[in-house]
């Protein structure tokens, strides 16, 4: 395997609109089920597989690659290269000889040139494979410099708004707090608790009053309830 040691493509200098594009794009993997299915990936892993294969292409690196591809189509034997050879490929990437599918094969109890012709062999399979992939992802990745412009406005618009919108939550939520912590505390009833220390000596007269009062009115209530109609007719003249 020949991996691209050029320092301009290790480190390219990307123009920011078109990275955030790339990056921000939304696809819909369904898409690619077809050649997700010839690689043998189970379909249950189809979305995490896709999510890591965006990741891998949205690397200022790979998209310095795929962007010169359509000068020369073996460039996008370099991204295989790049992508065998990198931490996306490797839960699903095969490490041992053929016929065991493309997400849990490993290399092993092969030696020298066997093993060397071997994973040569499945470096070429892999490559034919993940090539419609590259090329499907290419096509996405550089649309007219207009459209590119006009996205980006909009996502860093709806980035903004996103982010106000946060603020705004978090405000409400510390004013929430802010009153909650200020407002007297309450009874189960809604009944605002006051302390003994809040009332006054002439308070406390005027409580036992009115409690005094209410008892004997309640008191009488009973008595006049239990007395009968003649003798309270009688009461009531004398």
């Amino acid at each position: 395997m020949v991996v691209v040691e050029d320092d301009s493509i290790l480190h390219p200098e990307i123009e920011a609109d078109l990275l955030l594009y790339i990056q921000g794009l939304d696809e819909n993997q369904e898409c690619y089920t077809r050649f997700f299915d010839a690689l043998l990936i189970k379909r249950d892993l189809h979305r995490s597989f896709f999510r890591d294969l965006k990741a891998f292409r949205g690397q200022p690196r790979v998209i310095a690659l795929l962007e010169k591809a359509s000068e020369d189509k073996k460039i996008y034997r370099d991204v295989t290269n790049v992508y065998l050879t990198s931490r996306f490929a490797h839960p699903w990437c095969r490490k041992t000889p053929l016929k065991k599918g493309f997400w849990r094969a490993e290399w092993g109890n092969i030696e020298g040139k066997q093993r060397d012709a071997d994973i040569t062999r499945e470096e070429d399979r892999l490559h034919k494979l993940l090539v419609p992939i590259w090329v499907i992802m290419r096509s996405r990745m550089f649309p007219d410099e207009d459209t590119v412009k006009q996205w980006c406005v909009q996502e860093r618009n709806r980035l903004k708004h996103k982010e106000e919108s946060r603020l705004t939550l978090a405000a409400l939520k510390m004013h929430d707090e802010t009153i909650q912590e200020e407002s007297p505390q309450t009874d189960d009833v809604g009944v605002t608790a006051v302390s003994d220390s809040d009332i006054d000596e002439d308070d406390r007269e005027r409580a036992a009053y009115v409690a005094t009062s209410v008892f004997r009115l309640a008191a009488a209530g009973a008595i006049l309830s239990r007395t009968p109609k003649r003798k309270l007719r009688w009461l009531i003249k004398k």
